[in-house]
């Protein structure tokens, strides 16, 4: 019997945004930023402070770490405008990145956070404050990426990369704008790219399997209660498929499938998705769980807490 070995889930980034109530309170923080990055050396004697202001919005990069090989960024926060029915909204957004905390960095950032903004403390944005981008990712440690098809419900869209060097790339299941996307990459592979240490090199592989959703109806507190977003993804095993009929449109389905996505690949034989889907769900691998993966939810949330 083959072992299969998986990460467990982990908060690779989430995105929380309030309202700003008033033009005063905006410039106010505007200035606060300029401040911050001034003050640097005090609050950050190991990292940066960076300000970056655009148009309509303004960014402060927080670099609980600035030294290479470890250069992180932990956090940052976006506050900006935009035109909602002809009236100027204005909101502050924070960024976390909780796979590069170490330890004491987001302690450090939350006593920033309630002496330098105490309007915008973290407990506050924690309970109150609206989950607008969220990543959940669990890593495959037996299987590369490709050598499994994705297919996820109600799911149209997909999209291969391209590699500069001719390889296939990452896997997209849903358009860029939508509200929900899955992605599946090689994550060894980014960290031989970035120059960073490789984690768990005992093991074949090293591919990422990430739910990115915007939007949500939560605040980081409910996160417990969402639903689980790899409940709707079917993984197909790859080797099975290909050996499943001589039919020509299924060795086709197949074949496109590789290049495109299974599920661009089935939009293209409407007629025949109906009866692709049932053959598809009956030949699908033994090491993806949706549900075990999701078990550990609480203690991915939990690395946020206040």
């Amino acid at each position: 019997m083959t072992l299969h070995f998986m990460t467990p889930l982990l908060l690779d980034r989430i995105g929380i945004t309030v309202v700003i109530g008033d033009k005063d309170a905006y410039y106010k923080l505007q200035a606060k930023f300029y401040s911050m990055q001034k003050m640097q050396g005090q609050l950050l004697p190991q990292g940066k402070i960076k300000v970056n202001k655009k148009e309509y919005e303004m960014r402060l990069d927080y670099y609980a770490s600035f030294n290479k090989p470890d250069r992180r960024k932990i956090a940052d926060i976006t506050i900006g405008t935009y035109i909602l029915n002809g009236v100027i909204k204005r909101y502050f957004k924070l960024t976390l990145y909780p796979s590069q905390f170490k330890a004491g960095d987001f302690d450090r950032f939350k006593e920033i956070l309630e002496t330098e903004l105490p309007d915008f403390r973290y407990e506050k944005l924690y309970y109150t404050g609206r989950v607008t981008y969220l990543e959940l990712a669990v890593d495959s440690l037996t299987h590369k990426n490709h050598t499994f098809l994705p297919l996820r419900l109600y799911c149209s869209k997909s999209w291969i990369y391209p590699r500069k060097d001719g390889t296939r790339g990452t896997l997209y299941l849903g358009h860029k704008t939508s509200n929900m996307r899955t992605r599946f990459y090689n994550k060894r592979r980014k960290f031989l790219d970035a120059g960073k240490p490789v984690p768990y090199v005992q093991y074949p592989a090293q591919t990422r399997i990430e739910a990115v959703m915007r939007q949500l109806h939560h605040t980081p507190a409910t996160l417990p209660q969402m639903e689980n977003p790899f409940r709707h993804i079917l993984v197909i095993d790859l080797y099975k498929a290909e050996s499943a009929s001589n039919d020509p449109i299924w060795l086709e389905l197949i074949s496109m499938s590789k290049v495109t996505g299974l599920p661009k690949a089935l939009s293209q034989f409407p007629q025949h998705r109906k009866n692709h889907m049932k053959a598809l769900k009956k030949l699908q691998v033994s090491w993806f769980h949706p549900e075990k993966i999701w078990s550990d939810l609480p203690n991915a949330v939990a690395i946020i807490a206040p």
